[in-house]
């Protein structure tokens, strides 16, 4: 079995990798994403895999300078981060934090059909050899994966009902199909998985481009 870490907060994303038999090790980047986006002069799709890799690269400093405990018994490591950004007419829509950004999103994108773009990122660690304590980089790569989303028209009192749960504040585009804005979504072209920040087969084919036997990243059944 290889360990995966997973570099991000994402209660979806680990519920993704946890229900594909991956139990990962949560170790969050702690990236300033505002810095990054600041200064990012590309694409909205280009971002989230900026985002992604400053999100591993994080998490790849830390480990490498402490392995943690549960990867004491491996020889082999992998690291994997994402984001995620709703793109309308061409501008980024992120976490909106507040009720009131959350109302100005959705007056945009109520009724529209949106782009919903993951960057996906993916570290190979190792060891030299088994005497060595600290891990080296062997590989890093990326991937981004897109699926259309059509928003739905909730109405004024669902719309604040909505926001009242808070739910929204915390994810990109101000609404999750996993949770109580999955009503709100009429119609999606593309992988679901996308929508919730972490697509099994983008990341599969990523864990295959670095050499790597997908079931091995599997954790073990009792």
């Amino acid at each position: 079995m290889i360990p995966v870490v997973l570099a991000s907060q994402s209660p979806s994303r680990r519920e993704i990798l946890t229900a594909s038999g991956i139990d990962p090790i949560i170790i969050v980047s702690k990236v300033d994403e505002s810095a990054i986006e600041s200064r990012f002069a590309g694409s909205v799709a280009d971002l989230t895999t900026a985002l992604s890799e400053a999100k591993a690269r994080a998490v790849i400093d830390r480990v490498l300078a402490s392995p943690p405990a549960q990867l004491a018994a491996a020889d082999t490591a992998v690291i994997i981060a994402g984001d995620s950004l709703l793109e309308h007419e061409g501008k980024a829509i992120g976490k909106p934090g507040t009720a009131e950004r959350t109302r100005e999103v959705w007056a945009d994108i109520a009724g529209a059909w949106t782009e919903l773009h993951s960057g996906h990122t993916l570290a190979v660690l190792r060891r030299a050899n088994s005497s060595t304590v600290n891990f080296e980089l062997v590989d890093i790569r990326s991937k981004r994966s897109t699926t259309s989303v059509l928003i739905g028209e909730p109405t004024p009192e669902e719309l604040e009902a909505y926001i009242a749960t808070e739910e929204p504040f915390h994810v990109a585009g101000a609404l999750t199909i996993d949770g109580y804005g999955g009503a709100f979504v009429q119609r999606l072209a593309g992988d679901h998985l996308t929508v919730l920040g972490l697509s099994l087969p983008v990341i599969r084919d990523l864990v295959r481009d670095s050499g790597l036997f997908w079931p091995d990243l599997w954790s073990p059944r009792e």
